[in-house]
């Protein structure tokens, strides 16, 4: 005889297995808010090819850059919360609510499911050659008794190697200016031409250029060293406390997705970053293989999204300059 409870469970289990054992039954989108090349595109790119693999479904990746990749973000937050669109979302999608919250129009933290954290990378802080500062301790001593007169470059307002000063410049209490330019190849023309006193320049950018003695590298902007640079030490191993800005990279799907898909989806690409390959592929990028279960992703992106709220109602790190 079948009880009412078994009759129940019998119930629940029919909703949920048919859909997860069905999924996908079509392609998977994955949309990318910046142009193709970049390194967001790169990890999208990357994981599309081999969950495509894993999961026996074609997945594409659409680029839609734009309102610094907001576009794309909102796209997905409207999207079918069905698993078959996909945001590769990144660390600018915790910032613009931040900075901007009426062009964002989301919340990562509120309108998604994260899926699996995919890589984080830093910049490293690169000096010009005659720059009389060897370590961090030594930068901050000469950017305090000369205020407002060392330049750094970025890759444009709002950018990460922009807020990669700024927050240098709050936790280590030093008046510095910020120079934008549009991109950061001409912001590594002038720091190696002595323009500028310094910059945050992305790993892969600026190694060659340390290695050619075209520029100092002191430190990375992350909270752990890069494997990439194994004997840069970090900004807090230099001597600046909470010093951490990783721009990672990660997967998300629309708010609504049911659990299980939502498991499916994290388990694949969390096998599918252990192979020599993914491995070899985000070493390019100054990273390494992430391997987040879903609940540890959203706990990081909460964790990130209060952090850097705080930082910005503090005053400590500002884009408005």
């Amino acid at each position: 005889m079948i009880t009412r409870r078994a009759f129940g469970l019998a119930s629940l289990a029919a909703l949920g297995l048919p859909a997860l054992a069905a999924f996908p039954d079509k392609p998977i989108r994955i949309l990318v808010g910046f142009a193709a090349g970049g390194p967001a595109d790169t990890c999208a790119r990357l994981v599309a090819r081999l969950l495509g693999e894993s999961l026996g479904q074609q997945v594409v990746v659409e680029n839609r850059p734009g309102a610094g990749g907001a576009l794309a973000t909102r796209a997905v937050k409207g999207a079918p919360p069905d698993g078959h669109t996909l945001l590769l979302c990144a660390f600018a999608d915790v910032l613009n609510p931040i900075i901007n919250p009426a062009e964002a129009r989301y919340s990562l933290v509120d309108d998604f499911a994260p899926i699996t954290r995919i890589t984080g990378v830093g910049n490293v802080l690169v000096v010009h050659p005659s720059l009389p500062a060897k370590s961090v301790s030594e930068l901050v001593a000469y950017a305090r008794s000369r205020p407002g007169q060392l330049d750094y470059g970025s890759a444009g307002i709002g950018s990460a190697s922009h807020l990669a000063g700024e927050l240098f410049g709050g936790l280590a209490q030093v008046k510095v200016t910020h120079v934008p330019y549009k991109g950061t190849a001409q912001a590594q023309v002038d720091l190696q031409a002595g323009i500028l006193a310094f910059m945050f320049d992305s790993l892969i950018s600026a190694l060659p250029n340390v290695q050619a003695g075209k520029v100092r590298a002191l430190a990375v902007t992350t909270a752990t060293r890069s494997p990439g640079a194994p004997t840069v030490p970090t900004m807090m191993e230099a001597g600046v406390p909470e010093y951490d800005l990783t721009s990672w990279f990660g997967l998300a799907a629309p708010k609504g997705t049911p659990a299980p898909v939502v498991e499916r989806l994290a388990g694949a690409v969390r096998q599918i970053l252990k192979r020599g390959e993914a491995d070899e592929a985000l070493l390019l990028l100054g990273g390494e293989p992430d391997d987040m279960d879903s609940a540890g992703f959203e706990r990081y992106l909460r964790s990130e999204d209060a952090r850097w709220k705080r930082l910005f109602e503090a005053g400590t790190v500002r884009i408005d300059k």
